[in-house]
């Protein structure tokens, strides 16, 4: 519900099994979806920021009002209210509000 694709979802790949929540924001060129040998793919709560180029691979948990930087890699649990980056992601800031991000 209320969920936005940058560019109308131009490049984003999104496996049939995951589950995103109401109200997030997905960027261009995204990948969400599973790893080799394994069955789970990424449940995403709602008010999530997913910035263009984002990799969310794998039976994860990305917390409400989190904020996946761009280009990141993200293959581990995602607590709420974080923004992480980079390849394997981590953790950057904590406590945010995800509507500064938008």
């Amino acid at each position: 519900k209320n969920t936005i694709f940058a560019y109308g979802g131009i490049g984003v790949i999104i496996h049939k099994h995951c589950i995103i929540g109401d109200y997030c924001m997905v960027g261009s060129n995204v990948t969400i979806g599973g790893r080799s040998r394994r069955v789970n793919v990424p449940v995403i709560e709602d008010n999530v920021i997913i910035c263009t180029g984002a990799k969310v691979l794998g039976d994860i948990h990305v917390g409400a009002g989190s904020v996946i930087g761009a280009n990141a890699v993200v293959i581990h649990d995602v607590p709420a209210k974080v923004v992480v980056a980079g390849m394997p992601a981590k953790v950057i800031k904590t406590n945010i509000n995800y509507q500064d991000y938008l």
